[in-house]
């Protein structure tokens, strides 16, 4: 029979390891997170989303893949209507692409990894946030869909008669 204080000590270690939450899987391109940020992949039909966000600072939405299109490049899309400035450098050997808008949302796309990030940005620390954590994007290869996905070769069978 257990002592009440071993009884105790086992419950709390019980309760504490149910409770304690997943570990976050790793942001899209190994994006550095600065303190206090958290990333959340969110459910997608035709491309990966999520959002990288903490408490009272910027909340950067992501849309990944090839079904995502690139929204510095979609006029129709209506991503870049009120286009105030854009900038492409060369990032981690990757071309980005930023622009703002007048909605006051900043947007980052690497088209090479089909990788676009957009974010309201409401004062000068969220674009000096945004900025610092996806500056650390590394290239990903685009993930190709079921129809793009090379098929594996047919293998012939002899036939006997």
């Amino acid at each position: 029979m257990l002592k009440p204080t071993a009884l105790l000590i086992f419950a709390t270690l019980s309760l504490a390891t149910w409770t304690t939450p997943a570990q976050t899987e790793t942001a899209p391109g190994s994006v550095r997170l600065l303190p206090g940020y958290r990333h959340e992949r969110l459910l997608g039909i035709d491309s990966r989303v999520g959002k990288i966000w903490k408490q009272g600072g910027v909340e950067i939405q992501y849309d990944i893949g090839k079904m995502a299109g690139n929204y510095a490049d979609c006029k129709s899309c209506g991503w870049t209507r009120g286009e105030l400035w854009r900038r492409k450098q060369i990032v981690n050997g990757q071309e980005a692409i930023l622009f703002f808008t007048r909605a006051k949302t900043l947007f980052v796309v690497f088209p090479d990894s089909q990788a676009n990030f957009y974010a309201t940005i409401n004062k000068a620390q969220d674009m000096a946030d945004m900025l610092l954590m996806l500056l650390t994007f590394q290239k990903t290869a685009p993930r190709l869909s079921p129809i793009d996905a090379p098929q594996a070769p047919q293998i012939r069978r002899p036939t006997f008669t």
